[in-house]
């Protein structure tokens, strides 16, 4: 294996690496983060879209010196490149900019080759990753996490195309063997993706990260009629919240002016009303996902019906004002 690549980057970029490291489940046996296998990985499985976007780019650029005359074109189009690559370059070894260094490992041995002896030309080692770790970083995190483990991706969208079933091993050591994949999903938060499959009893939802392989069976994929249709629910309101057969009724809830205002300003989880009728909002999700949201607003909320869920909340308050009366007994007047 080669030596170590040391790769000078904004802070904020090696800071996003960092976090994708820990909430993509890049960790060793001892459960610290695995930084070193996360940015191998990366490599793999980004360099050859990156690849195809820089070699798109050099080609609009050449498109654009079709006027300019061939003697004058080859070196336009070098300054040009040059430009854009010291524009790329404006943080390195400045206050705001870090350096790394990452050691590849058999994973990514065919791809630092490919980029090494092809992709490389007027161009450092570190400024290169530095761009493609950059440009990685500008994606969303539903993309950066579907980039990260597009090989499984590919499979579970396979078992669906084909109609079958999938042997789903996660990374906690579970195995389903046979599991009839419904959809690979995105949160509306656009935070993770999920996965959302019928094991044969049960509805199950993964998050992607989660996954540690996916292999085809000779099975055929089946999922009940009621389940394909609380899987349509669970997508529509939001991948990442389960529903069960008991989320079938309309859940009610009237908000006060001050939660009419917070409704609006709290995006994450927020789910979507079916209708609004004054001070009540009608929503038609799982009770999870109601509940995780409003839990926030206090008594700027109140859950009408059904009565279960109202009576769910109220004890939720109830027991946390008990805690506290014990905590702050003495400071009581």
């Amino acid at each position: 294996m080669e030596d170590k690549i040391k790769v000078s980057i904004q802070r904020a970029v090696l800071n996003s690496l960092k976090k994708d490291c820990e909430d993509f489940k890049f960790v060793k046996s001892d459960g610290r983060i695995n930084f070193n296998a996360f940015i191998n990985s990366l490599i793999t499985n980004f360099y050859e879209s990156f690849s195809a976007s820089e070699e798109q780019l050099y080609s609009d650029i050449r498109t654009a010196l079709a006027a300019v005359p061939e003697r004058y074109a080859e070196d336009a189009f070098q300054n040009i490149i040059k430009a854009v690559a010291k524009r790329n370059d404006t943080y390195c070894g400045t206050k705001d900019s870090v350096t790394f260094s990452f050691k590849p490992t058999k994973i990514s041995q065919k791809a630092i080759l490919y980029i090494n002896t092809v992709i490389l030309k007027q161009e450092s080692i570190s400024s290169f990753y530095r761009r493609m770790f950059t440009a990685f970083s500008q994606k969303t995190k539903t993309e950066r996490e579907r980039i990260m483990f597009s090989e499984n991706i590919a499979l579970l969208h396979r078992a669906i195309d084909k109609g079958a079933a999938a042997c789903v091993a996660l990374k906690n050591g579970t195995v389903i063997k046979c599991a009839s994949i419904y959809s690979v999903s995105p949160a509306k938060d656009e935070l993770f993706n999920y996965v959302l499959l019928f094991d044969g009893k049960h509805n199950v939802t993964l998050r992607l990260a989660g996954i540690q392989s996916v292999d085809l069976t000779s099975e055929r994929a089946f999922i009940p009629e009621e389940n394909v249709a609380l899987f349509a629910r669970q997508v529509a309101c939001g991948a990442q919240y389960p529903m069960y057969n008991t989320d079938n009724e309309i859940i009610k809830v009237r908000l006060t002016d001050k939660g009419k205002e917070l409704f609006k300003k709290i995006y994450l989880y927020r789910p979507t009303p079916v209708s609004i009728e004054g001070d009540v909002y009608s929503f038609d999700c799982s009770a999870n996902q109601l509940i995780y949201y409003f839990e926030r607003f206090g008594e700027r909320a109140l859950i009408i019906s059904p009565k279960r869920l109202g009576i769910f909340m109220r004890n939720y308050y109830y027991y946390a004002l008990k805690k506290y009366n014990t905590i702050y007994e003495a400071s009581r007047p």
